[in-house]
């Protein structure tokens, strides 16, 4: 069997030098500190995710900058590249500026684009200097149908992934490869290694992949997780973290077996004079000076925030009121966030608010409201001794914090003594309870409008308006427009034990 190497990054989200936004500091992440030694008998292949999710995103098009991946991309030499479901957040045209601009194929065969804007292949073939030809086949998750804006997806089909790669296994077995890849932006749904299930949805679905077709190694994304030397169903699987922090190395012997193992970024990488010039430009703007907080607002252990609430969540509801005039808000916090400074810097808004969300306002009854408090009730979880943690589902296969929501506009309170489902014991407004059929405008963001996180009550819910300014500039320009904000205590709610007192 003749030898290949395969470099895999996935979910790096515009991050391409080696900062974490959050600190001034150099840190081992970014696209600019990897080196993908190449020869004939190398591919170089990305999973998605790749132009949103990173203040530098704000930064360029905030000022009209040029955005550097797709650049940085063709440096490394990357041969192939997928589509993940943040590549759609801004729209088709925005797509396709950056496929444009990439040397590499972009393979997706579960999306089309009936107005052929998309320089996108279902498949390829790829012969080595070896002689060893390489099927590849590209898919993204398609609960890009549930999350994205649909005038996001003007023109585009995002079809179910098995079918899809169904139909490019075949082809590509009628082209006849010696070995096959799978580059799939959705995560797995099973534990590799005991099988347990996961997730019992069809937003990741990388063991049925691997249990349906005869792909030799997948390259799976959208999880998050550092995952080499993987197996299902004979099938060799890999995951990268994200933020450009680790690649993946894929080798297959002389015996013909697979190898993985993760390669870490280095701080300093190589930058040519006009990223080095960016990078100087985008640090500058991310330390102007736009506002006056009462007091330093930081983040806390993310269980302490969820039982006692948190002033970061109480400021963006704040904003989301005064940007939508809703009864009621609702927000979550990312896994990662920088926090607010005294003297707020663009840095702290764009290093806390890091998604690309725009304001939805929904009208909603009483039990709707109720739900939707339940679900956030399952964030947790407690032991027989009576201690409280953070529940499995929230933790694994992914760390999902952002699916627990913070509420302002209602007081509330949790007896997480009770069963799921019936932890929620008080629900006011004003002092007053709140009625199942009394009807309130509530603010969110739009991912979650969709019913995102497991919010499948919000779906139905009238839309009363919707605000297409990102969330991140409603909060550049409430604080540009008071300039000296009151940040309140933080306690909105409590959660009360199981030996009923409150925590």
């Amino acid at each position: 069997m003749n030898r290949m190497t395969l470099w895999f990054t996935s979910d790096t989200h515009g991050y391409v030098f080696d900062t974490d936004f959050i600190s001034r500091e150099p840190s081992d992440i970014g696209l600019l500190g990897f080196r993908f030694p190449k020869d004939e008998n190398t591919l170089v292949i990305d999973g998605g995710d790749t132009i949103n999710g990173s203040p530098l995103i704000s930064f360029c098009q905030s000022t009209g900058q040029h955005l550097p991946v797709a650049d940085v991309m063709n440096q490394l030499g990357y041969d192939y590249v997928t589509l993940g479901n943040h590549d759609f957040n801004n729209g088709p045209d925005y797509l396709a500026n950056y496929l444009n601009a990439l040397n590499a194929r972009c393979l997706c065969a579960n999306v089309s684009d009936a107005q052929g804007r998309l320089n996108v292949l279902p498949w390829a073939v790829h012969t080595l200097g070896n002689g060893l030809r390489v099927g590849l086949v590209g898919l993204v998750t398609n609960w890009v149908n549930k999350w994205e804006k649909p005038e996001h997806l003007t023109g585009l089909t995002v079809s179910d992934p098995l079918p899809a790669a169904r139909a490019a296994v075949e082809a590509l077995q009628r082209e006849g490869v010696d070995v096959m890849v799978g580059i799939y932006h959705g995560g797995l749904e099973r534990d590799p290694d005991t099988g347990r299930l996961l997730s019992d949805t069809d937003e990741n679905i990388a063991c049925r992949l691997c249990e349906a077709l005869p792909f030799d190694v997948l390259l799976t994304g959208h999880q998050h997780i550092a995952m080499v030397e993987k197996h299902w169903h004979g099938t060799h699987i890999v995951q990268t973290p994200q933020n450009a922090a680790c690649a993946v190395q894929v080798v297959l012997d002389d015996a013909g077996a697979f190898h993985s193992k993760l390669v870490h970024a280095r701080r300093g990488g190589a930058m040519m004079p006009v990223q080095a010039s960016l990078r100087s430009g985008m640090e500058k703007w991310l330390d102007e000076p736009i506002g006056h907080l009462s007091r330093s607002i930081w983040p806390e252990d993310k269980l302490k925030m969820a039982m006692e609430g948190s002033p970061i969540a109480n400021f963006f509801n704040a904003v989301q009121l005064w940007a939508s005039g809703a009864d009621v808000s609702c927000t979550a916090l990312p896994n990662e966030l920088r926090g607010f400074d005294k003297n707020v810097s663009v840095r702290d808004v764009v290093s806390s608010y890091i998604y690309t969300n725009t304001l939805v306002v929904l009208e909603v009854a009483g039990r709707v409201l109720k739900q939707a408090l339940e679900q956030c009730a399952t964030y947790f979880e407690v032991a027989d001794d009576g201690r409280l943690s953070i529940a499995r589902a929230f933790l694994e296969p992914k760390e999902a914090h952002f699916n627990y929501d913070y509420f302002s506009g209602i007081e509330y309170t949790f007896d997480l003594s009770r069963p799921i489902g019936q932890r929620v014991t008080r629900l006011t407004r004003k002092g007053k309870a709140v009625g199942e059929d009394d009807k309130l405008t509530l603010a969110m963001c739009d991912y979650r409008a969709t019913g995102a996180g497991n919010f499948d009550m919000y779906r139905k819910c009238p839309r009363v308006r919707e605000i297409p300014t990102e969330i991140s500039e409603l909060i550049l320009k409430f604080i540009l427009e008071k300039k000296n904000i009151e940040i309140p205590d933080a306690r909105t709610f409590c959660v009360v034990g199981v030996d009923g007192k409150k925590g």
